[in-house]
């Protein structure tokens, strides 16, 4: 494919107004869409309107003046000051093309133009291989699969209680008990399977995860207590700002965690169907999930608490080596040695 005359330039909305026809063109989420009793017109609408937002960059790619691809960044900020880079996520990477070369273009002008990012965080559908195609060319490591699951809330009738275990939500007192336990458990994450990044960041990402949930609104953490200890938890947030986008309002099941000792006893079933009898008591119509496609154990309880999969997608990293990232990364790794905890090989 021969490209002549390309125009780079941060996206408009009163220049690039065609943007939604892009959006419009991906396939590669409609059953999702479909699973969800979402159309795809309100949820295009729903993207077009999350480009501007202050925690976006969008590139909006035109030859001889018609668009033909978008690529946007999401800041992650305190994940940025965690890892010591300037982490972006790319929650778009769209193109009109026949191949890979598009999707390309627009990554290394992101790698090669845009100094403030050194670490690049990319999913793409299983099946948008052009997508996956331009994150190989570019360099992208794979890093793992992610299954996205979901179900219709119907019923608001509470489960069935546990002889030995007793669900309620997180007391103030029981939190480091929960962090604990996020920090032993989530070994299936895409940061553990990157070899850059050290296990003990990794670790402690999903501790402070868990930690930031507890005192934001969106989000609602169920514990199963027994004997004056905590052996389990679930944290789900309520997704209101995307509800009254798209007219469904609809939650997720974001954080579980199960000591081990108390596994296969049926508590991550358990919590399971409490969280969702919560987020159906809070008039949610939808529910969704994800885990890696590795996660067997969590993949099982999903599937017999009413779960089906939606959609499936490829996670890729990219480390942009240049001089000022190792600077950055040197001051970071040196303060974190003064607090005697050291984050990176």
């Amino acid at each position: 494919m021969v490209m002549n005359h390309l125009t780079f330039a941060p996206y408009n909305s009163h220049r690039d107004g065609d943007v939604g026809e892009l959006f419009r063109d991906y396939k590669h989420k409609d059953h999702q869409l479909k699973v969800m009793g979402v159309s795809k017109e309100r949820m295009v609408k729903y993207l077009e309107k999350s480009l501007p937002r202050p925690n976006m960059q969008s590139i909006c790619l035109r030859e001889k003046g018609r668009l033909v691809g978008l690529i946007a960044l999401q800041s992650l900020p305190w994940m940025s000051e965690h890892f010591g880079l300037q982490i972006f996520a790319v929650p778009h990477l769209l193109a009109r093309s026949s191949g890979p070369l598009v999707h390309a273009r627009l990554l290394r002008y992101v790698i090669e133009e845009l100094q403030d990012v050194d670490f690049l965080d990319c999913r793409v559908a299983v099946d948008d291989i052009y997508s996956a195609h331009a994150l190989e060319i570019c360099d992208f490591r794979y890093v793992g699969t992610e299954i996205y699951m979901g179900q219709i809330l119907k019923s608001t009738c509470p489960p069935e209680s546990h002889p030995d275990y007793e669900i309620r939500p997180c007391t103030p007192q029981e939190r480091d008990q929960v962090v604990q336990i996020a920090g032993e458990t989530h070994i299936h994450n895409r940061f553990a399977n990157d070899p850059i990044i050290h296990e003990n960041a990794t670790k402690s990402l999903y501790e402070r995860l868990v930690t930031n949930c507890f005192e934001d609104s969106k989000f609602n953490v169920l514990v199963a207590h027994s004997q004056g200890e905590v052996h389990g938890f679930i944290i789900t947030k309520m997704n209101q700002a995307f509800g009254r986008e798209v007219g469904q309002l609809s939650g997720s099941l974001d954080f579980i965690g199960v000591r081990p000792e108390a596994r296969n006893r049926g508590l991550g079933v358990m919590l399971n169907r409490w969280a969702l009898y919560h987020l159906a008591e809070k008039n949610a119509v939808f529910a969704a999930v994800k885990t890696l496609a590795s996660n067997y154990a969590a993949l099982a309880t999903c599937f017999r608490t009413g779960f089906s999969i939606t959609s499936t997608s490829l996670h890729f990293h990219k480390w942009i080596r240049r001089p000022a990232v190792d600077h950055r990364l040197l001051q970071h790794i040196h303060a974190k040695q003064s607090c005697a905890k050291s984050f990176w090989p």
